[in-house]
């Protein structure tokens, strides 16, 4: 694997990193900026891509409140996972956690040894 670096960011430039890739939180109270003032926001630089995430930690579980790439980055899954894990360990958290809507993410999570935990269901009502 390539080298992964990790350096701390702002809150307002994890916010408009999350917006410009499009960030689609489970539920809509959840805006970019609102998801990077939960937690410790950092970014992971492959080479050739870099995005950004949002740690926080709650108890011995590790959340990533939020990620996204920057413009013209791909391909930051693995690193991004594997760099949790280290990260987890460091903090002695026992687990990771996270909630996505994007099901390609669920399949790279569950190859990576994640396992689906749960679902945020909607429907909308009319009056």
């Amino acid at each position: 694997m390539a080298p992964v670096l990790v350096q701390e960011v702002s809150r307002a430039d994890a916010a408009q990193v999350m917006r410009g890739a499009g960030l689609r939180a489970p539920l809509d109270c959840d805006t970019p900026e609102t998801i990077a003032a939960y937690g410790e926001c950092f970014e992971l630089r492959t080479e050739g891509a870099a995005g950004v995430f949002v740690l926080r930690r709650e108890g011995s579980v590790l959340w990533v409140d939020g990620a996204g790439a920057r413009e013209h980055s791909r391909g930051l899954t693995e690193a991004g996972l594997s760099a949790f894990e280290r990260i987890a360990r460091g903090q002695g958290c026992t687990e990771i956690a996270f909630e996505t809507t994007r099901r390609g993410l669920v399949k790279k999570s569950e190859a990576a040894g994640y396992s689906v935990a749960g679902y945020i269901m909607k429907k909308a009502v009319t009056p």
